[in-house]
């Protein structure tokens, strides 16, 4: 067998979120014989777990502090020992910490983007902090990939070179979204867990409860909703957890409508709890492209969410879902009225997106674009030194 490219990539891993599942994603579907890979995170967690259960090697380095410069150290024993020819990172932390430990390794380094920092770090000073961390060690990469053409603007304005980005849509494995067989037994099953009306039209959402997300926004058109058609059973269930669950279980409480608003805590079967949803609704203040959009579509279930980010580029409004602007619960009120309420609207939104998912964000497109940029870059890195 010739050699296969090996690729480490690096990730913090303590929660299960979007990047998560992109490495799952990718490397369940990159050619096994033409890749070697391995994932190192920082944690013993639901993703490590995820990764052996899908045969992928994991090194999990959690003998160390949240910010314990002996990361380093582990880091670069696993880089000699690994000898990859390219290491891949994901998130502040891996991308700060990676790019310091590869030091005089010659393996190529790449960075996917797959959020924007100024989002996902409200407070003043965190911000700062990452900030410094990740622009401060961009020099030493030699390419980066963005999840959107959002995030490639982004990187562009923070002084990233254009030759030095790649666009790499995020791709899901449509089939285990479809399950058309299992769409009936699944909903009755959740409903009955739920304790939803059998009549309900239910909106749901997937998210980690962090700010950037805007789940309060979508809890006060929820219930706008609620009060401009009573008569109509509706129901929100919001999948996910994180530190804003008990502000937003406030917030429900404040509008009136704790009683038509489910929790369920984190999840693991989330194919069979998008087959309960009548209709997806996310709120975010900004997105790279969040897989759970590409989910609810595989899955035939009509989108309603914020015109911010990548989200712009997978939504046509109208065509695809409907977009609103960020932070008006007003619009996102008439949204989901609107889907509720016009069943010929919801066939076309579902037969378009699906159509529009299957044509450019599967697994394949994205695995096959990954591996192409793989072996251009270790292409011209031989071209470069004569090797």
């Amino acid at each position: 067998m010739k050699n296969r490219v090996r690729v480490l990539h690096v990730i913090g891993g303590g929660e299960f979120g979007g990047a998560e599942q992109h490495i799952l994603n990718l490397l369940t579907s990159l050619p096994k014989d033409e890749v070697e890979a391995t994932v190192v995170c920082f944690y013993e967690s639901t993703f490590a777990a995820k990764l052996r259960e899908a045969g992928i090697p994991v090194v999990v380095l959690d003998q160390y502090g949240r910010f314990d410069f002996r990361l380093l150290g582990g880091l670069k024993r696993t880089i000699e020992r690994f000898q990859p020819d390219i290491v891949h990172t994901h998130g502040v932390k891996a991308n700060f910490f990676t790019r310091l430990a590869a030091g005089k390794s010659r393996a190529l380094l790449i960075t996917t983007v797959h959020s924007y920092l100024r989002y996902d770090y409200t407070n003043p000073l965190a911000y700062l902090l990452v900030s410094l961390m990740e622009r401060g060690t961009r020099a030493r990469n030699d390419h980066f990939i963005a999840v959107s053409q959002a995030i490639r603007q982004i990187l562009q304005k923070e002084g990233v070179a254009a030759d030095k980005i790649s666009l790499i849509y995020n791709g899901i494995h449509i089939a285990r979204f479809r399950r058309t067989e299992q769409r009936q037994s699944d909903r009755e099953r959740l409903f009955a867990e739920w304790q939803l009306p059998p009549e309900a039209f239910v909106f749901g959402t997937v998210a980690r409860f962090v700010p950037v997300k805007g789940l309060p926004l979508m809890i006060e058109a929820f219930a706008k909703l609620c009060s401009r058609d009573p008569a109509r059973p509706y129901r929100l269930v919001l999948i996910g957890d994180g530190p804003e669950r008990s502000a937003l279980e406030q917030t429900a409480e404040r509008y009136g409508v704790a009683k038509l608003v489910r929790f369920t805590g984190f999840r693991q079967d989330i194919p069979a709890c998008l087959h309960a949803f009548d209709a997806f609704v996310m709120s975010s203040i900004h997105e790279g492209l969040p897989y759970t959009i590409l989910e609810a579509v595989a899955s035939e279930i009509p989108v309603a969410a914020t015109a911010v980010g990548g989200i712009k580029e997978f939504i046509q409004s109208g065509e695809t879902g409907l977009l609103v602007p960020s932070g008006s619960e007003r619009e996102l009120a008439e949204a989901m009225y609107s889907l509720a309420n016009d069943s010929a609207l919801r066939a076309k939104l579902v037969n378009a997106s699906l159509a529009q998912l299957e044509q450019t964000f599967t697994i394949e497109k994205m695995a096959a674009k990954t591996y192409s940029l793989y072996q251009s870059l270790l292409h011209n890195l031989r071209e470069t030194t004569g090797e």
